[in-house]
């Protein structure tokens, strides 16, 4: 424990950020980036927009009156920062950068805790952020709101070990179906998304390109029952059956529809093309949905969007991308030290521990 008496939480979290193992064109648009910002350099800019989401400043004012305190200072190696600073700082922001850091952590995330079609689940949504139409003008949602949409894929272990592993930001008229095909692109793992992607020839199409899947039928699915299994055996599952789904006009390959009731007592389907796992297996993989739904609320609530930092598109899309960054340096801590707490219980123990000596956030994050 003694190597972490000397850095603080800060750091040790701002420490799975290796600049010089970025590409080098990365390192080259930093380097010149830098050459006008000598007071305010990139590192400066990360490690302060990293603070003010994870600490969820409400604005870049709150930001620059943050830096009244010596803590920061001394963290930041900044006396001071103009809010106006770093609101063009945010709308500036060359984007490449960015994403190759969480690109970066990505890939050791994924090299820490390595996804099989056994182990892991990736969930596939989006959500709206509703804005105001005179502030985001560029952000097209309806005629008397703006809004902008995140689209996701989730990589999802268990409840603890959760974590972004693809993104983008759209306005908030562009359609979900556009993008499942983009995040589908890993064979043989198992993508959970709910009924408003459903297409028949992409599921088939998912089928025959070694992609697994399973979500909800539309209520008004055609389906024609093959086979019909035994469920006796289990209490909340009503029907498991292999189904082709459509109408003459086309009908897919045969699929596997499980029909469960829930504690409310609603009926609720799932098609799937997992046949080696149980009934319940398959309504346990689509509840985990419920897990981006959550990551949705956390973002909005308590790291992206309590307040934009920025009025302009790119300043936005900017923050939404350091939002994730900030996400996997929280995961990262998680697993590096083995850490059974939840994502949201290390973040707010991080949020008040943030300049003191690691080994003090460290001791509270243990296995017990």
């Amino acid at each position: 424990m003694d190597k972490y008496k000397t850095i603080s939480a800060f750091n040790k979290w701002f420490s799975n950020i290796n600049f010089k193992k970025l590409p080098f064109s990365i390192r080259e648009k930093i380097s010149q980036a830098d050459k006008y910002h000598k007071k305010f350099a990139f590192e400066h800019f990360l490690k302060v927009f990293l603070y003010g989401i994870d600490h969820e400043c409400e604005s870049l004012r709150e930001m620059d009156t943050a830096f009244v305190s010596p803590d920061l200072q001394q963290t930041m190696a900044l006396d001071a920062i103009s809010h106006s600073q770093l609101s063009r700082e945010l709308a500036q922001m060359d984007d490449e950068i960015l994403w190759a850091i969480f690109v970066q952590l990505l890939e050791k995330a994924r090299s820490k805790t390595p996804v099989t079609k056994r182990n892991a689940l990736y969930l596939v949504d989006s959500s709206t952020f509703p804005l105001n139409t005179t502030r985001y003008p560029w952000a097209d949602f309806r005629s008397t709101k703006a809004g902008i949409k995140l689209h996701l894929k989730l990589c999802f272990m268990d409840k603890e070990h959760l974590y972004p592993d693809q993104f983008e930001v759209t306005n908030a008229v562009e359609h979900d179906d556009n993008h499942l095909e983009v995040f589908v692109n890993q064979p043989e793992a198992t993508y959970i998304f709910d009924r408003g992607y459903i297409d028949y020839e992409r599921l088939d199409e998912m089928e025959a390109d070694g992609y697994f899947f399973v979500t909800r039928v539309k209520k008004n699915t055609k389906i024609h029952v093959r086979e019909t299994y035994d469920t006796s055996q289990s209490k909340n599952i009503l029907r498991d059956q292999m189904v082709v789904l459509g109408t003459q006009v086309y009908l897919t390959s045969p699929f596997r529809l499980v029909t469960i009731q829930d504690e409310k007592g609603k009926q609720l389907r799932f098609v799937t093309n997992r046949f080696d796992v149980t009934a319940q297996e398959v309504a346990d993989m689509y509840k985990a949905r419920w897990q981006i739904e959550l990551f949705f609320k956390h973002i909005k609530q308590h790291m992206t969007i309590k307040k934009l930092f920025s009025h302009s598109e790119k300043g936005v899309s900017n923050q939404i991308i350091l939002a994730m960054i900030a996400s996997l340096l929280t995961y990262l801590i998680k697993v590096e030290i083995g850490s059974r707490k939840s994502l949201f219980q290390i973040k707010r123990l991080l949020k008040h521990l943030l300049f003191q000596p690691f080994e003090e956030l460290w001791v509270l994050l243990v296995p017990t």
